[in-house]
């Protein structure tokens, strides 16, 4: 599979300034063209309500300037009216004479008032010389605070039951802090997936009591960011799709479909997943063996691991196939579609189907080890038009 050096969606960007700059440095002395701005990050442009780590942006000039250059940073929601959800430290920043860059932050307010995620808009108020144009702003998604689950009694008292047999759950129900870290070979098909990259965050993920718990059988459900990959998995879909404009967008149907559904790079959509039947065994020597694979709805079923997905552009292309709609018709069910199922996990991962030279494949495994309070899943996953398999190791921990 093609890698790349981080996640962030404005890589693009970065590599892209990376060469302006490279020019530009040859080019001060008598270069009299606009000197273009961009307002960056090299995080993934996603922050949650109730999380108040900050974003560190960047704001990037082509060329420097002989005197100090000073910028107000603007927030504009462009979701609705809701203002004051975030604050940038500084407000105002100052790139210093010679220099092309200087970072600040964005740091959610946490007021906890949103029920939808909106979209921000970070750009700049006033351009303090002539010559300089905003050539692009910094988009960010600010979701939800995620909030512990609500318990019925059935489910208190199941888990009560659990805990009578040596299996503690209760501690595991709520919002879990989570470590990521994804392992992925190099591939050589389209950008940005072409070298070898490993990729490690943190997160939160919301776990609760599944409803297809029984007396005998607990199963866990998470309900929100599961395993901490949403915007991970996000990522890859929009690579994939409409931000792969070598091979996906010219695609005959594609256009049509774009304007169909009113999708394109920049549409305002929203994307969630969740996991059901994490299935716990009864603890042996302080650790309980967890099973969380599934099977993809195929003719042809293959292991996977079997997120639920609700993507906001395949779901409005999916009601228009499943009314019969001609072009809908024509984007669904191949490789033109917008399916996140499609896409995401396309080779079995309980054997290796690649069969790459090293081996890039790693079995699904699940446990919970009790005295250490840490619950962990290792599986492998690939994607549309990849060309080996990611090693993705979970790591949950219990918070303090």
């Amino acid at each position: 599979m093609k890698a790349m050096k981080n996640l962030s969606l404005s890589l693009f960007l970065l590599i892209y300034c990376a060469g302006i700059f490279s020019c530009s440095d040859s080019d001060d002395d008598g270069y009299s063209g606009k000197n273009k701005l961009y307002i960056t990050t090299d995080q993934d442009p996603v922050m949650i309500e109730s999380d108040t780590t900050p974003l560190r942006a960047s704001l990037i000039m082509t060329r420097a300037y002989a005197k100090d250059q000073t910028f107000e940073i603007s927030v504009t929601n462009t979701t609705n009216e809701m203002d004051n959800l975030v604050t940038v430290k500084p407000s105002s920043v100052t790139i210093p004479s010679g220099a092309k860059a200087v970072n600040f932050d964005i740091i959610s307010n946490g007021r906890e008032i949103l029920k939808n995620e909106v979209y921000l808009e970070i750009s700049v108020k006033a351009l303090p010389e002539t010559d300089m144009e905003v050539h692009q702003i910094l988009k960010i998604r600010l979701k939800p605070g995620l909030r512990n689950p609500e318990l019925s009694e059935e489910q208190k008292a199941l888990l009560e039951s659990y805990k009578q047999n040596g299996l503690d759950l209760s501690q595991w129900i709520g919002v879990i802090p989570v470590k990521v870290k994804i392992n992925s070979p190099a591939d050589g098909f389209y950008e940005p997936f072409i070298t070898e990259f490993t990729k490690e965050y943190t997160g939160k993920t919301v776990i609760t009591l599944s409803e297809q718990s029984t007396a005998n059988a607990p199963v866990l459900k998470m309900t929100e960011n599961p395993m901490g990959l949403t915007e991970y998995f996000y990522f890859i879909l929009r690579k994939v799709t409409v931000e792969n404009t070598e091979y996906w967008t010219p695609q005959p149907d594609i256009p049509a479909m774009m304007e169909l559904i009113n999708f394109s790079a920049d549409s305002k959509e929203t994307f969630d997943m969740t996991l059901d039947n994490i299935r716990l065994g009864m603890p042996q020597n302080g650790k309980s063996a967890i099973t969380f694979t599934g099977e993809k709805s195929e003719d042809d079923p293959i292991t996977i691991v079997p997120f639920h997905y609700d993507y906001s552009a395949w779901n409005r292309l999916k009601e228009l196939a499943d009314a019969g709609n001609e072009i809908a018709l024509a984007c669904s069910g191949n490789s033109q579609t917008l399916d996140p199922l499609f896409h995401l996990f396309t080779t079995d991962i309980s054997e290796d189907g690649w069969e790459n030279e090293p081996s890039d494949f790693v079995a699904p495994e699940g446990s919970l080890n009790i005295n250490e309070g840490k619950m962990t899943f290792i599986f492998s996953f690939d994607h549309s038009d990849a060309g080996g398999y990611s090693q993705i190791t979970i790591e949950y921990t219990l918070p303090e």
